[in-house]
Order: C-alpha cells, then sequence, then structure tokens
C-alpha cells in the first residue's frame, strides 16, 4: 500500500470485519436496555401500606389502645327443677347460707352490638394499670336483667346436705327489670400502703321494675307462690347533682378495697370503702322507692290484704367511709 493512497480492499474488509462485532454488542445492549425498566436497577420502595417488620426497641414501645368490646346478648342462666344450681357458705361450725334454684337473665337491643361493654387497660391517677370494665350506656333501658332465688340458713351442714328440722327457709328473692345505665367496674392492685388487695371503683345509674321477697317460697314446678309478699316497687338511683351516674368508690379519689386479712381474732374477707383521697366531695346519690307494699294471704279462703305504705326518698345519701368484715364461725 502507498503512502497518502486510498485504502485497499483487504485493509476495508478487515476494518469491516472489526466494526461488526462492535455494532452487533452495542445492539444488544440497546436492545436490553428498551427490554428493562427504567428503574430495575433500583428496587421498587414498598407501599406505605404495606406490612413491615418492627426493630424490637419499636415492638417493645407498642401499647393497646382501642380494648375489647363484648356484649351478652342472649345471656340465660335457668336452674334444673330436679337439680337446681346452688350457692352454699359453710360456716367452721357447721351452719350454712345457701342460695339456691338461681334464675338469671336479659333482655336486649335489637342491634347486639350497638352498645357493648368496653374492656380496657389504662392509668390511674397514681400511676399504676387498672382493668376498666365500661358499662353498656343503655340510655333506652333495653338491657334489662331479672334475677329468682330461694334462701335459706341451715343450722347443721354437713356431708352436702342439711339435717333435718335445722332448716329455716327464708322464702324466694325476685328482682325484675333492673337497668344499669353507664358506669363501671374498675379494677388495680391495692394503693393502701403495706396492704395487699384489690382496690376498686364502682359506680352507675340504677333501676329497678321490683324487688320482691315472697315468704311463701316456689312450688314444685317452679311458680311462686303470691301468697305473702314484701314488694319495693320502682327503685331509682342516680347521682344526687348530675341525676346520672353515682360512683360509690372511684379508685382515684375514693377507692374500694377487697381483701382477705388475719388479725388477733382470726381471719376474714374484707370489704372497705375507705376515706376520699382528694379534696374533692364525695358523691351523694339520690335514691327513690315508688311504693313499698305487703300482701298477706287471706284465712279460710278470704282475699289477700294489701297495704301501702306510699313512695320513700332519700335526697342525699353519701358514703364516706365502709368497713365490713366477713368472718367464719364467730
Amino acid at each position: 500500500m502507498m503512502r497518502g493512497g486510498a485504502p485497499s480492499a483487504t485493509g476495508r474488509a478487515i476494518a469491516m470485519r472489526c466494526l461488526a462485532p462492535l455494532r452487533t454488542a452495542a445492539a444488544v445492549i440497546g436492545l436490553v436496555a428498551l427490554a428493562l425498566p427504567a428503574a430495575a436497577a433500583t428496587p421498587p420502595a414498598p407501599p406505605s401500606h404495606a406490612m413491615q417488620a418492627l426493630q424490637d426497641e419499636e415492638l417493645s414501645a407498642v401499647r393497646g389502645a382501642d380494648g375489647i368490646a363484648f356484649n351478652l346478648n342472649n345471656f340465660s342462666l335457668t336452674s334444673s327443677l330436679t337439680n337446681p344450681l346452688t350457692l352454699t357458705y359453710t360456716s367452721p361450725n357447721g351452719s350454712a347460707l345457701m342460695l339456691s334454684g338461681l334464675d338469671l337473665s336479659r333482655t336486649d337491643d335489637a342491634d347486639q352490638f350497638a352498645d357493648p361493654y368496653q374492656l380496657t387497660l389504662r392509668a390511674t391517677a397514681a400511676g399504676t394499670q387498672m382493668i376498666a370494665i365500661d358499662f353498656p350506656l343503655n340510655a333506652a333501658g333495653n338491657q334489662k336483667w331479672s334475677l329468682t332465688a330461694d334462701f335459706a340458713n341451715c343450722g347443721s351442714f354437713a356431708a352436702g346436705a342439711c339435717a333435718a328440722g335445722a332448716n329455716f327457709f327464708g322464702g324466694t328473692l325476685q328482682v325484675l327489670d333492673l337497668t344499669m345505665k353507664g358506669g363501671g367496674l374498675y379494677v388495680a392492685p391495692s394503693q393502701v400502703a403495706n396492704t395487699e388487695g384489690i382496690a376498686f371503683g364502682l359506680g352507675t345509674q340504677l333501676d329497678i321494675g321490683s324487688l320482691s321477697v315472697y315468704s311463701r317460697g316456689r312450688a314444685a314446678d317452679g311458680s311462686i307462690d303470691h301468697g305473702d309478699v314484701l314488694a319495693l316497687s320502682g327503685i331509682h338511683l342516680v347521682d344526687a347533682t348530675t341525676g346520672g351516674v353515682y360512683m360509690l368508690a372511684d379508685l382515684d379519689k375514693h377507692p374500694g378495697l377487697f381483701n382477705a386479712a388475719t388479725d388477733a381474732t382470726g381471719s376474714y374477707l374484707h370489704l372497705q370503702v375507705g376515706w376520699p383521697t382528694t379534696s374533692d366531695p364525695v358523691p351523694a346519690a339520690t335514691l327513690r322507692i315508688d311504693n313499698i307494699s305487703f300482701t298477706t294471704a287471706g284465712v279460710n279462703g278470704a282475699a289477700a290484704t294489701t297495704t301501702n305504705l306510699g313512695s320513700a326518698s332519700i335526697a342525699s345519701l353519701q358514703i364516706n367511709y365502709l368497713d365490713i368484715k366477713f368472718r367464719t364461725g364467730q
């Protein structure tokens, strides 16, 4: 090949053979670039709503806030006539107090989940944790409880039975249309220094259709003998100031206490509502009974006699301090 001359045919062929692989490689790279998304080199960020693992430090800081809502729809507890449900408290001296033939039921709202109980964990003013059970508001009074039970005292109770002639039958207690509106039950460890037990707060607005004691009890078929009866009708308990929920005990300001204790006399179960722990006044309740009556069965076929005592009320009822000790056989 001469200097300055045109490239020979052989030189052009060699150049073309060298450039061909380069063009092919460039074309392949271009096709790959077109086939892959532009962001393929960087993994996509997870959507904001996707579930992600928490670190141990984050997990330890998680606290429940909503709690649990539950209801007692269609609740009913009915004793068998031949084998009734019985609760018996037996003292060491051999006597016993018995509640038998227990029947308990409740009516419900049309929407069973519209007004439930609420179970939550919350902080007290002292900084401890409490279990809070907030009762249904029950503003329309649709949730109504009814209770029937026979009560008796046995002077000599042994081997699960009362000795012949030792049983005193008190009659049948019946509570109808009991409604609780708002309030709740709140429990926490005892807040009294050097005292073990369960501290509690309790309050509600209470209405009872009737509370009756039938001294003749029930027949074999379970029907109540209405011959002799003491009846309290229309019982209403509300806060005297607000007309709403009355707090018998307040966990932060006026706590109750339930525990077992021992003194020089012996062991006992202890129920207490302590003195107020703040300067706030103790809540006052208004108690009203619409009617109190006695009915006595007639003799020799005569008509029963009913005596109405009318209504009774207490305008302001306060419990500043309450202390009850349940001892056995003493």
